[in-house]
C-alpha cells in the first residue's frame, strides 16, 4: 500500500535524479544549455518509472529493485547510446545476427547482409562512407546468405540478441528496430540473471547488489556484449557458494547439476572461468550431502569441462576456425620470459579502479573528474562494508585453493590476450589490453577472502540489524544515483 510518506519519499527521489540530470552538465568542462530533446525525455521517464517501482527502504525487494534499476537505465542507454558506440559492438553485433540467421552453427560462407547495413551507420570505424539519421531509419532488411559447411559453433550468449533482432524483423521490416531491440533483449537477459541471484543468495546479497548494479556493468551490458553472461553467471556461482559455506544449503546431486550448468556459462564468455567448476570439490565432505553427492560432482565437473572444450575447438568435432591464442607465443616463451604477465597480474587493481570502476563511458568528449572520483570513493566505502559485514566462515583449505585457483585463472586470461597482435608483441614490457572487467569474478570474492582479517585488523563490527538495513539502503541509494549521474554525464558528452 502507497501510504503519504513512501510517496513524498518516491517524488523526492524523482526530483533529485531529474536536477542530477541538469547538475551533470555542471561537472564537465562544457557551456550550459538546456539539453532538452528526445533522448532527454528517455531519461526523465526512466527516473520516474524506476523510483515509482521501488521501495529502497525494504530489504526484502533488493532483487526487484535491482531488476527495475538495471531495466530502466539500461534501457535508456541502449537506446541513446549511438549505433555501434558499446564496448566491442563493431565484433559482437555480427554474432547475434548469425545466430539469427544460421541458429546453432557458423557457415564457411556467410555474407550478412543486415550487419553491412549497419555498418554504414557506423560513425567510429566507417567515417568515409559514413550514413547519416535519413539513411539509418529507413534502410530495411535483407536476406543473409549462408551456405557452405559448418565450421564452427555459434556462441549462445548472443542468444538475447539474436532474439530481439528477430522480433525486430517480425514487427518490422527496418534495420534499426532490430539493432535496438537486441540491445534491449541484452539488458533484460542481464537484469534476469542479477534478480536470480539475489534471489537464491541468503547470505551475499549485498555484494551481489553492488557487483550486479555497478554503473560500468550496467553499461557494458547495454550493448551487443557477451560480458552480461559472464557477470550474471559470476553472481549466481556466489550465490549458490555462499549459501553452502554459510550452511544454508548442502551439496546435493541436484545441486551439483545446477552449478556446473552454470559454470559451463563461462565456456561462452570467459573460458578460464571454467575452471572455477573445481571449487565445490575442495570444500570438505560436511558440506555434502552424501558421498555420492561427492564423487557426482566430480564426475559433473568432468563433463563440463569436456563440453566446454569441444565448443571452444580443443577438442575438434569438426574444422573449427583457429583458437585465440593462435599468434601467441607460447607457453614455453612466457615460462623463460614470465614478467610481462607478472606485471600484467600486478597492475590488475589498477586495471578495475581506472579503466572499470572509474569510468562507465566510452566514445565521450569529456569525462567527469567528479563523477570518476564518485565511483572510486563509493566502490571502495561499499567494498569495505560489504567485507566487514561478510560473517561466513570459510575453511582454511578452501580460501587457498580458490585464491591459487582465480589467481591462475587470471593468468590464463592474460595468457590468452596474448594471441592478439594489437594489444601484445614478443618483447612488451606488460601484456596491453587486459581490462579490469576480466577480473569480475575475482573481484566478487574480496569480502569473503578479507571479511575475517579486516574485523580482526579494525574492530569494527555491525551490531545489530537496524544498521544493516540501513547500510543496504544506503548502497541502493549511492548505485542509484550514481547509475543516474553517469547516464546523464553520457547524454552531455555523447560523441
Amino acid at each position: 500500500m502507497l501510504t503519504n510518506s513512501l510517496l513524498i519519499e518516491k517524488l523526492r527521489n524523482i526530483f533529485l535524479g531529474i536536477f542530477l540530470v541538469f547538475f551533470a552538465q555542471l561537472t564537465l568542462p562544457i557551456l550550459f544549455e538546456f539539453k532538452i530533446n528526445q533522448n532527454f525525455w528517455y531519461i526523465i521517464i526512466a527516473i520516474v518509472f524506476y523510483f515509482l517501482n521501488v521501495d529502497l527502504k525494504n530489504t526484502e525487494k533488493l532483487a526487484k529493485n535491482a531488476f527495475f534499476l538495471i531495466l530502466s537505465f539500461g534501457t535508456v542507454i541502449a537506446l541513446i547510446r549511438p549505433v555501434q558506440y558499446a564496448l566491442d559492438e563493431e565484433s559482437h553485433l555480427s554474432n547475434a545476427i548469425g545466430i539469427s540467421d544460421s541458429f546453432l552453427f557458423k557457415y564457411s560462407q556467410e555474407e550478412l547482409k543486415d550487419y553491412d547495413s549497419v555498418f554504414l551507420h557506423d560513425g567510429i570505424r566507417n567515417q568515409a562512407n559514413y550514413k547519416g539519421d535519413d539513411y539509418w531509419y529507413s534502410v530495411e532488411h535483407q536476406e543473409s546468405e549462408v551456405s557452405g559447411q559448418p565450421k564452427g559453433f555459434d556462441n549462445p550468449a548472443f542468444i538475447p540478441g539474436a532474439i530481439g533482432w528477430t522480433v525486430g524483423r517480425l514487427v518490422s521490416n527496418k534495420v534499426y528496430i532490430s539493432y535496438y531491440l537486441g540491445r534491449l533483449f541484452h539488458v533484460l537477459a542481464y537484469a534476469l540473471l542479477v534478480f536470480f541471484a539475489l534471489r537464491i543468495s541468503k547470505v551475499y546479497q549485498e555484494l551481489l547488489y553492488l557487483m550486479g548494479t555497478l554503473s560500468s556493468a550496467v553499461y557494458v551490458i547495454s550493448g551487443y556484449h557477451y560480458d552480461y553472461l559472464y557477470y550474471g553467471a559470476s553472481l549466481l556461482i556466489l550465490a549458490m557458494l555462499t549459501n553452502v559455506l554459510a550452511n544454508k544449503e548442502k551439496i546435493t546431486i541436484n545441486y551439483a547439476i545446477r552449478f556446473q550448468a552454470i559454470v559451463l556459462l563461462f565456456a561462452f564468455s570467459k573460458f578460464p572461468l571454467v575452471l572455477a567448476g573445481t571449487m565445490i570439490l575442495a570444500l570438505p565432505n560436511k558440506y555434502y550431502d552424501s558421498k555420492k553427492a561427492k564423487l557426482f560432482s566430480f564426475g559433473m565437473f568432468g563433463i563440463t569441462f569436456l563440453l566446454a572444450l569441444m565448443y571452444a575447438g580443443i577438442i575438434k568435432l569438426f574444422n573449427v576456425e583457429g583458437s585465440v591464442t593462435a599468434n601467441s607465443p607460447g607457453i614455453l616463451y612466457f615460462l623463460l620470459h614470465p614478467l610481462p604477465i607478472f606485471r600484467t597480474l600486478i597492475n590488475a587493481p589498477v586495471a578495475i579502479l581506472d579503466n572499470f570502476v572509474k569510468q562507465p563511458l566510452q566514445y565521450v568528449s569529456h569525462q567527469s573528474a567528479l563523477l570518476n572520483v564518485s565511483m572510486i570513493i563509493s566502490f571502495l566505502f561499499s567494498m569495505f562494508m560489504v567485507a566487514l559485514r561478510t560473517r561466513i566462515k570459510v575453511p582454511v583449505f578452501f580460501k587457498y585453493f580458490s585464491f591459487i585457483l582465480l589467481l591462475g585463472i587470471s593468468v590464463l586470461i592474460i595468457f590468452a590476450i596474448t594471441g592478439d597482435i594489437r594489444v601484445y608483441q614478443p618483447g612488451n614490457i606488460m601484456v596491453g589490453g587486459v581490462q579490469g572487467r576480466y577480473y569480475y569474478l575475482m573481484m566478487c570474492f574480496i569480502p569473503l577472502f578479507l571479511g575475517d582479517w579486516l574485523r580482526k585488523s579494525t574492530g569494527l563490527m555491525i551490531k545489530n540489524t537496524a544498521d544493516g538495513e540501513n547500510f543496504v539502503t544506503i548502497l541502493q541509494y549511492m548505485n542509484s544515483f550514481l547509475l543516474i549521474f553517469a547516464v546523464s554525464v553520457g547524454f552531455y558528452t555523447q560523441i
